[in-house]
């Protein structure tokens, strides 16, 4: 496996219980554009719940979020806990309520939410090998966590606008980091800790299009942090 590779973690398939599908889509063209080789990884285990997409109610049954983001990754996935940082360049958050649900229990603690054990050693093995960590959408939380797990105080994250992710920014400057306004179709960038943030659809009017400019451009921002 290529050192220079990149992780991308997804967390279920479809935007209210799993992982964002234009985001993730997106990201992985972006990539593809970019000439960056990646590799995808999804939790072993259940989802938080499942949602049925076009009653826009809970469904019924159990899902897997290995299984069901391998509809994303077209069957090329492993198991989260196969992922070594030694392996990869960076890792890759794809946003969606899969970030708070599967990655995170956000969706029910809030400001006292921790990482799933699986990707706070994900996330920490990164941070602690100084490589890159990119998150779009809600998932710059995943990123906010793993900085005040790590001691880090001050990482520069955007979930968008205060606006429309007001309770993504309490809880990010609460968790001790720093929210930065960014537009939709930017990417912010802290160099220090080597954190790239998108907003995507955190725009919540935003096209595919706008979200689809979204990924590249932390793509683009990711680039030169990979060498």
């Amino acid at each position: 496996m290529s050192e220079q590779s990149v992780a991308v973690v997804l967390s279920g398939c479809g935007v209210v219980d799993g992982a964002e599908i234009t985001e993730a889509v997106g990201l992985l063209i972006a990539l593809s554009q970019a000439g960056i080789p990646y590799v995808c990884y999804a939790p072993d285990r259940p989802q938080m719940h499942v949602f049925d997409h076009a009653k826009g109610e809970d469904g019924d049954g159990a899902r897997n979020i290995l299984t069901e983001s391998a509809r994303i990754a077209r069957g090329k996935i492993a198991p989260l806990s196969r992922l070594k940082a030694s392996e990869h360049a960076a890792v890759l958050f794809p946003g969606g309520f899969g970030a708070a649900k599967n990655l995170s229990t956000f969706a029910t603690d809030g400001r006292d939410a921790r990482l799933y054990d699986d990707v706070r050693t994900v996330a920490l093995d990164f941070i602690l090998e100084q490589k890159p960590l990119l998150a779009l959408c809600a998932a710059p939380l995943v990123l906010a966590l793993a900085a005040r797990d790590a001691g880090i105080q001050g990482a520069k994250l955007t979930v968008g606008t205060h606006a429309e992710g007001a309770a993504l920014v309490e809880a990010l400057e609460a968790w001790g980091q720093t929210h930065v306004e960014t537009p939709v179709d930017a990417a912010c960038v802290d160099e220090a800790h080597r954190f790239v943030t998108a907003p995507a659809y955190m725009y919540g009017a935003a096209t595919p299009a706008e979200v689809f400019a979204s990924c590249q451009a932390a793509v683009a921002a990711l680039k030169p942090l990979l060498h």
